[in-house]
């Protein structure tokens, strides 16, 4: 599932290719993944329209067009490509925007996507979009803002920081990278986290996205479509070797979610 790092940076390399052109043809090979419009309205409202940047929103992204917004959520296997040939669609793509020169392909192996076409800023249809928290590599989340929003939420800390109303952005995989980092167990309970701790969570929250954002950030479009997650040093990585101290790393799966941490470093 991309998160936040990915979506900024995939954002970027459709600001990059898109702006400027305008929606000739627009195909949808399966309507499954189209929300709030019927599919002939999505369709001709979409034809004519010029795109006008994208931008990554927790984990939700928004292209801007002329007078409307498309929004998609990739979910776990939505992908988004852009090439110049044409070519025959897959059983995995589900929708198509043709423009002159360039076409932007929505494909989505799992169907569990959605896309949206709405009034420019207006997302109250676009499911959990509203009341989602700043995004967290949102310069002004300061470890204030943090911590306040913090004590709003319980549970396992794992789960508050994959909650998009306490901050947006962070999903399974990330947020292990984060609290290896923090030195904190997933499980650990948000209440029994020390003044110390919270802060080493921030810290590391920032300091683990940016470093994967960097990373991304010299991956093409497609490379950031296979999710070739090669850096990530303790997620999907049951059974190996911590980074950090050599230890074993644990892992258990719950309501279809993989949780790896190291019982050395995280307590």
């Amino acid at each position: 599932m991309p998160e936040l790092p990915e979506l900024e940076i995939i954002a970027e390399r459709l600001t990059s290719d898109l702006t400027g052109l305008t929606i000739k043809n627009v195909v949808v090979h399966n309507h499954i993944v189209v929300h709030g419009l019927p599919v002939s309205d999505f369709v001709s409202r979409s034809v004519g329209q010029t795109f006008e940047g994208a931008v990554a929103d927790g984990k939700f992204l928004i292209f801007a067009l002329t007078d409307y917004d498309i929004v998609v959520n990739l979910m776990l296997t939505g992908r988004l490509r852009v090439i110049s040939k044409q070519k025959r669609p897959t059983s995995y793509d589900m929708v198509s925007f043709q423009t002159e020169h360039l076409t932007l392909w929505y494909a989505d192996a799992k169907k569990m996507g959605r896309i949206y076409l709405v009034d420019k800023g207006e997302y109250s249809q676009v499911a959990g979009f509203e009341n989602q928290g700043p995004s967290a590599l949102d310069p002004s989340l300061t470890l204030d803002i943090f911590k306040t929003r913090l004590k709003r939420h319980n549970g396992q800390i794992k789960n508050v920081l994959r909650n998009q109303r306490f901050v947006k952005g962070i999903g399974n995989a990330y947020a292990d990278e984060i609290l290896l980092y923090a030195g904190i167990l997933p499980f650990r309970k948000r209440s029994s986290l020390t003044a110390d701790e919270v802060e080493r969570l921030f810290r590391a929250m920032k300091n683990v996205l940016s470093r994967i954002r960097d990373i991304l950030s010299k991956r093409t479009l497609d490379e950031i479509a296979i999710e070739k997650r090669d850096f990530l040093m303790i997620h999907n990585r049951g059974g190996g070797i911590c980074p950090l101290c050599g230890g074993r790393v644990s892992e258990i799966t719950a309501n279809r979610f993989k949780t790896n941490y190291c019982q050395s470093c995280q307590k």
